[in-house]
């Protein structure tokens, strides 16, 4: 979804010296409003203290996706308020510091991803003038090819993963409606979308997670 990066860094090797405690950590990165855009931080959730300021994203940035590749935070896509363009450059925290490590094929401004087989798969988004169709995978490497294109074309959208193959993605703002109840399974080895339930309601620019009982 649009707005900050939310990632997980209980498995990022590369931010141990900035861990105040062992625990449990998320990175935010990036976001509105402009004072946020290049901000990044790291929140100790065991002991409930912000343990450091990293370094500066590279540009001002709102609508990128981020994930966990492989043990280290990767942001790609987004718009920058600095530069007035839609982004397709990926950057990873490597080395105390974001740094340059792929571009994505298209710039995607408003898309959402998740990581499988040590790949970020980053579904639709926005090129600054339509929802997008397409997809990309980017693997640990740096490597970037295109997926399957999506059943219709999404930005503002939600994905994740409900079992060990598969995502659900839902919601959105399509070319047919400006907030989306469609829901769309995503079988990750196949390579296969299959419809879902719709939701109740109709959303864009919305979180998802999975509830385990």
């Amino acid at each position: 979804m649009a707005g900050k990066q939310y990632l997980s860094t209980s498995n990022f090797t590369n931010l141990k010296p900035f861990f105040c405690s062992t625990g449990i950590y998320v990175m935010v990165t990036t976001g509105a409003p402009t004072s946020s855009a290049t901000k990044t931080e790291i929140l100790d959730l065991v002991s409930g203290k912000i343990c450091t300021d990293l370094a500066d994203f590279p540009v001002e940035n709102y609508g990128g996706v981020g994930a966990n590749l492989n043990g280290t935070p990767i942001v790609c896509g987004g718009y920058s308020s600095d530069t007035l363009t839609w982004l397709k450059t990926c950057y990873t925290f490597t080395d105390s510091a974001w740094q340059t490590f792929t571009s994505m094929k298209e710039k995607r401004y408003q898309a959402a991803g998740v990581m499988y087989n040590n790949s970020f798969h980053v579904f639709g988004g926005s090129d600054c003038s339509s929802p997008l169709l397409t997809t990309e995978l980017i693997s640990i490497d740096g490597g970037v090819e295109y997926g399957p294109d999506l059943p219709t074309a999404v930005r503002l959208h939600a994905i994740t993963f409900f079992n060990s193959t598969m995502s659900i993605l839902s919601g959105g703002y399509t070319s047919a409606a400006n907030w989306s109840p469609l829901t769309w399974f995503f079988n990750h080895e196949t390579q296969a979308f299959s419809s879902g339930p719709s939701l109740l309601e109709a959303r864009r620019g919305h979180g998802s997670a999975t509830c385990v009982e």
